[in-house]
């Protein structure tokens, strides 16, 4: 069996898309330095989590790139597993980030950890089948080793065998993601993690924010490359933008089902957490990030060009993302400030725990995100050539 490519030379990377990468990853290695400046001194010197708020920072980047995966994970699927030909051409960079997103977000949780090394050592030769972390550690390393065959298989022009890969990973990570909640609903039991919608609202985050992520990315990597997107690569970015307004709807949903729970308590499990959120402390951040940034503007930004401006859909996406992860804080953080016993009015118990993110977690955070940045700009000097190609040129015989 031959297969034949049709593909156009494309240039070698410029001296500017060098330098680019070269500030990334520079800025990278100077916020994941102070991970290993905290492993070295340990983290109750240098982290601003203590015993009853166990989960700072750094978890919030975990969450946000683990969802995002995942949805780039499911959007790559449609086009190579279940056969949407519009989304055919976004395969290979979606299947690419997917892999570089999961990398981001496991390497934000080790550095969490005070002891990463005995992760995987215990995890293969100690495992627990009843606990939802063991399980959620092994999902997403198989996840990450399914992806990287996937993406080296898609290289290969190996479609077939891919699909086999891709299949397998979407019932992974889609398995892992709807758990989600369940790994911060067993921290002291907090009811603010345990709501019915959870795993729901947790499925269509992932895929929104892999939309935004691959509405924003093409439109970039068209900037970066100075290459026009082709007429086939427009059409999938319009029909993901499509995708992206029904589940802006579906967010902005979860979104009044949250502001109910913060204004009536009988709405929600928590009502002490929803209204610190909504009406309390983070009341500003939740009607400006999760609301706002997250849902208002990228709505009104697709209604006013009819989801038709690439440009507009990119400034969006970028809106939504930001939002998405302020929306992440709130749901590691606000959950845990709630005192474990508060409803028994416990004398000299306080009416609220208190956390702020140290400098160490800042930057730590600051590194996994330049890390994920660094890796998309090496995947568009590396892989540019296999991104461009037109599917439709492909052809076995």
């Amino acid at each position: 069996m031959n297969l034949y490519i049709k593909t156009t030379a494309l240039p070698s990377p410029s001296m500017n898309q060098i330098l680019i990468f070269v500030l990334l990853t520079l800025i990278c290695g100077i916020g994941l330095s102070f991970g290993l400046h905290t492993m070295l001194v340990g983290h109750s010197t240098t982290f601003g989590t203590t015993r009853e708020v166990p989960w700072g920072l750094l978890i919030t980047p975990y969450v946000f790139f683990a969802c995002m995966s995942t949805g780039l994970c499911i959007i790559s699927t449609l086009g190579q597993v279940f056969g949407v030909k519009t989304l055919q051409p976004l395969v290979t960079r979606a299947v690419f980030l997917s892999i570089i997103s999961m990398a981001a977000g496991l390497l934000s949780i080790t550095l969490e950890l005070e002891s990463p090394w005995r992760v995987a050592f215990f995890a293969l030769f100690s495992p627990q089948p009843f606990s939802n972390i063991w399980w959620k550690t092994t999902i997403y390393s198989f996840f990450m080793v399914l992806m990287v065959c996937n993406f080296l298989l898609l290289l290969i022009g190996r479609n077939k065998s891919a699909m086999a890969f891709a299949a397998v990973a979407f019932v992974a990570v889609t398995v892992g993601n709807l758990n989600m909640n369940t790994d911060m609903a067993i921290l002291g039991s907090r009811g603010f993690w345990s709501e019915n919608y959870m795993p729901l609202y947790f499925l269509s985050l992932s895929v929104l924010t892999g939309c935004a992520a691959i509405l924003l990315l093409n439109w970039f990597s068209s900037i970066f490359n100075k290459q026009k997107l082709l007429s086939h690569e427009e059409a999938a970015l319009q029909a993901t933008g499509r995708l992206f307004f029904v589940l802006l709807l579906a967010i902005l949903y979860f979104t009044v089902v949250k502001a109910m729970g913060g204004f009536f308590p009988q709405f929600t499990n928590n009502p002490e957490a929803m209204a610190l959120l909504v009406k309390g402390y983070f009341a500003q951040n939740f009607w400006i990030g999760e609301v706002g940034l997250a849902v208002i503007v990228p709505l009104f930004l697709i209604i006013i060009t009819k989801g038709k401006n690439l440009f507009a859909l990119a400034v969006a996406s970028f809106s939504c993302l930001i939002g998405v992860f302020v929306l992440f804080y709130h749901l590691v953080i606000v959950g845990q400030l709630i005192p474990h016993f508060q409803n028994y009015h416990v004398v000299g118990l306080p009416q609220y725990y208190s956390y702020s993110p140290s400098l160490h977690e800042i930057m730590i955070s600051v590194g996994a995100i330049f890390f994920f940045l660094a890796a998309f700009i090496f995947g568009e000097i590396l892989f540019k050539k296999m991104y461009s190609l037109d599917h439709s040129n492909l052809r076995v015989s």
